[in-house]
């Protein structure tokens, strides 16, 4: 088995901790490891570092390299251009033996449960050796969650493997708690298994404007000009022939905001005083108090500052285009 960590994230949705120059796989969230660090030491528990390979943008070479210092160089594949997750799928899959079984795994993940991971990782890598196609680990949901897509599951193949019959993208609160009342309804977790020539095979039917610069020419950026900016799931997981999801059973956040941090018991500042709120998240290192508000991410920076209502963090993406616009005028 090869492990292919995804590291090309755009550090917008931890602004103002995380910047385009340091983006969230860099941040240190959940200990005095970075997200990659810990994502690294996740997959090296089963792993040794020569089977394991992170895709990450040209521009953060050197911090990945001082990040992993055990993964050999060559293990650290660079993109020239931002195309999203399918192109950065093809460029390590490309890498590998066609018989190869590759688990795909985001850099930026909590996952506290190491051995719960590798029991289901182990279990899917088996299924692989019986069955021809993509199987995806769905979370077991806890909540009506709005910020996570979901993969409705079909038929049981085997014990805690289903047929994905569906994937749907983030729903509204109400459809989200439709979905909780049903037992077929798991969060999309982005991490997926599958056999080399099975994903060539499937790329090449079902998204060969992705695969196609890949296999006609050498040179990464022609590759990458050439390569259209995709998800992997739009490109190839809604699309594909047979996918397959194991129903998984460790605690899992794609840590998608400062609300998911809240929620993962993350504590406030030390020189933080909240009076009279509820649900705030102050991360300062500057004293702070915050009076008399509730449900709102408090969070300074040498970067900046963002006082944002957490049911708008979606917002801060446009929010940053705003300031980037302001600042160039």
């Amino acid at each position: 088995m090869k492990c292919v960590i995804l590291a090309g994230g755009s550090g917008e949705r931890f602004w103002p901790l995380s910047t385009k120059e340091t983006p969230k796989q860099f941040l240190k969230l959940f200990s005095n490891k970075t997200l990659l660090r810990e994502t690294f030491e996740r997959i090296s528990f089963r792993l040794k570092p020569q089977d394991i390979y992170i895709v990450t943008n040209h521009s953060y070479a050197e911090t990945t390299y001082k990040e992993i210092p055990e993964l050999p160089k060559e293990n650290v594949l660079l993109e020239p251009a931002k195309k999203n997750t399918a192109p950065a799928c093809t460029y390590a899959t490309l890498m590998f033996d066609p018989e190869e079984i590759v688990f795909i795994v985001p850099s930026d993940h909590y996952i506290p449960e190491t051995e719960k991971f590798w029991r289901c990782v182990e279990i899917a890598g088996r299924f692989l050796q019986t069955h021809e196609g993509i199987i995806t680990f769905g979370i077991v949901p806890t909540r009506a969650e709005t910020a996570y897509g979901y993969i409705e599951a079909g038929e049981q193949i085997e014990p805690g493997v289903f047929e994905a019959k569906k994937f749907h993208e983030k729903p509204d609160r109400d459809t989200a708690s439709i979905y909780i009342k049903q037992d077929n309804y798991f969060w999309n977790s982005g991490m997926f298994l599958y056999r080399v020539s099975y994903f060539i095979e499937q790329m090449k039917k079902h998204a060969p404007q992705v695969i196609g610069p890949f296999l006609m020419e050498k040179d990464i950026k022609k590759i990458y000009e050439q390569a259209p900016s995709i998800s992997i799931d739009y490109a190839l997981m809604e699309k594909a022939d047979r996918i397959f999801m194991l129903k998984a059973d460790f605690v899992w956040s794609d840590v998608g905001s400062f609300r998911s941090l809240k929620e993962l018991g993350v504590a406030n500042s030390k020189r933080a005083v909240v009076m009279n709120g509820e649900n705030l998240f102050v991360r300062t290192s500057k004293p702070t108090i915050v009076i008399g508000v509730s449900d709102v991410a408090v969070v300074e920076s040498e970067h900046g500052i963002l006082v944002c209502k957490m049911d708008q963090l979606d917002k801060l993406r446009d929010a940053l285009k705003m300031l980037e616009t302001n600042a160039s005028t």
